[in-house]
């Protein structure tokens, strides 16, 4: 019987390591592209009073908003901000399917 040779050897922590860099790398990147559009979507005004905060796994986006006021207002509209952030979206092969609008998480960003 043929002994294997340890000479080619990898770890399967090297891989997973530099795969975890990568998709932190990615993440980064879409995570700037997503918090950019959504500025151009909704106008400098109300880019204030919201900010892009994170994609999650089923395509949710969630939005910071300054009070629970802004996140009404912009709730009212999200069937047409879906859309047209769906359109600028393509580029990324990214479709949002529902946004959440959420102000408590603001009040923690500020507490930070």
């Amino acid at each position: 019987m043929k002994k294997s040779s340890n000479s080619n050897f990898v770890l399967l922590q090297d891989i997973f390591k530099d795969l975890n860099i990568n998709y932190d790398e990615k993440i980064a990147v879409n995570s700037e592209k997503l918090s950019k559009f959504w500025s151009e979507t909704v106008g400098e005004k109300i880019s204030k009073f919201s900010k892009f905060l994170e994609l999650t796994s089923n395509n949710v986006l969630i939005i910071t908003c300054s009070d629970s006021y802004a996140a009404n207002e912009l709730y009212y509209v999200k069937s047409k901000l879906i859309e047209s952030m769906n359109e600028k979206l393509k580029k990324l092969g990214i479709e949002i399917k529902d946004i959440k609008f959420d102000y408590k998480k603001w009040k923690e960003q500020k507490d930070e």
